[in-house]
């Protein structure tokens, strides 16, 4: 077993393919530079076919909390049909994933944003996955986001989530949360890695795509000049119209709702002003500090990020990576980089090299073997 962390990195001249999001990739001679490039990149977003994309799962949404004077979260949980056809007994691996948008836009569902690989995989291993909803900045902070995490973990390991699975299946299937992992991209991969840090005894592995893990660099505190997949900031006044007009809680949205707000927010250097400042929603701050009471634990993990990212930093990762290294030099932690931006999985498979190598270390932590 490999008992300590390790980095890998390619260079390889970024493509269409592996840059699927990214709008200089896509033709640009109709488009007017002051406002476009956001109209491009929704054009863009739109093309992409997902008619079919869940079709080879049974897809259940419950909810998993009630919030008074706000909607209930909800959480989609995908199974196999190639399972449920068996009619057979099956105690089944789960894959909680926890879906991206800067913590401001995106939803459990939203399918340009599910990565097929993360379909394949739970396919491949007969796995259940849980995708949660939860609520979103600014109308709350990042307190309240992490208190639904903590609430979404908490129902998972409740008879009502067995409930459901039982339902759904006709009494054959249960899930085995012996066997959890988490899987995370953009703030999702924020979120995983805050779940691994709380849990990181009930969770068996980790991977975190593009996850926003230094919260305190320049980055997300100061505004300049930041395009974000080729869109040029977005100006404050989104965010305060976005205020001024409602306060109502929102736990879903699908781009391009509150994506130029999301956008804005980042480009802005405000994303602390609306998360805050406690300690505990810092995934850095978190780790020195388990680190110096003798208490940190991370589960196997494998985080992965592309070097031209452009919505979330690749050094983050880079300095996330190394601080694990320095603090816990026994952890089991797998960082790839690689030539890209934001997304840039989106073509990925599981037999992508780089990827096939990750899935492997996670393979064995998760389910005991390495074969996909």
């Amino acid at each position: 077993m490999q008992s300590a962390g390790y980095i890998s990195e390619e260079r390889t001249p970024p493509t269409p393919s592996s840059l699927p999001l990214y709008p200089s990739f896509f033709p640009t001679s109709n488009i007017n530079m002051a406002t476009d490039p956001y109209l491009h990149l929704l054009e863009v977003l739109s093309t992409f076919n997902t008619t079919d994309k869940y079709q080879p799962f049974e897809v259940i949404k419950t909810t998993y909390k009630s919030v008074n004077e706000g909607p209930d979260i909800n959480a989609d949980i995908l199974i196999p049909r190639a399972i449920l056809s068996k009619e057979e007994p099956a105690k089944c691996a789960v894959m909680i994933r926890i879906h991206g948008g800067f913590l401001v836009t995106g939803s459990s569902s939203y399918p340009v944003w599910f990565a097929n690989w993360t379909l394949e995989y739970a396919m491949s291993t007969g796995a259940i996955i849980v995708a949660p909803d939860y609520r979103l900045l600014p109308e709350v902070s990042g307190k309240e986001i992490l208190e639904d995490m903590h609430d979404f973990w908490h129902w998972v390991h409740s008879p009502q989530f067995v409930e459901v699975i039982n339902a759904a299946s006709g009494g054959y299937i249960l899930p085995d949360l012996n066997r959890v992992l988490v899987v995370g991209e953009s703030a999702g991969g924020y979120l995983a890695i805050q779940l691994a840090l709380s849990y990181p005894s009930e969770i068996c592995a980790v991977i975190a795509a593009y996850p926003v893990l230094d919260l305190e660099s320049r980055f997300y505190t100061e505004a300049y000049s930041k395009p974000i997949l080729g869109v040029p900031n977005i100006p404050n006044e989104i965010i305060e119209e976005h205020i001024s007009a409602s306060s109502a809680v929102v736990t879903a949205a699908d781009p391009p709702d509150r994506l130029e707000l999301a956008f804005s927010v980042f480009q802005n250097g405000r994303l602390l002003e609306f998360l805050g400042s406690e300690d505990y929603l810092f995934p850095m701050n978190r780790v020195k500090t388990l680190a110096s009471t003798g208490t940190l634990k991370l589960p196997p993990s494998f985080i992965f990020h592309g070097k031209q990212d452009s919505a979330v930093p690749f050094e983050g990762s880079q300095r996330f990576f190394n601080l694990v290294r320095e603090q816990a030099p026994d952890a089991i932690i797998k960082f790839h980089g690689r030539d890209g931006d934001h997304g840039f999985d989106f073509a990925a498979t599981l037999e992508t090299d780089w990827l096939k190598e990750g899935l492997e270390v996670i393979s064995k932590a998760w389910l005991g073997n390495s074969a996909l």
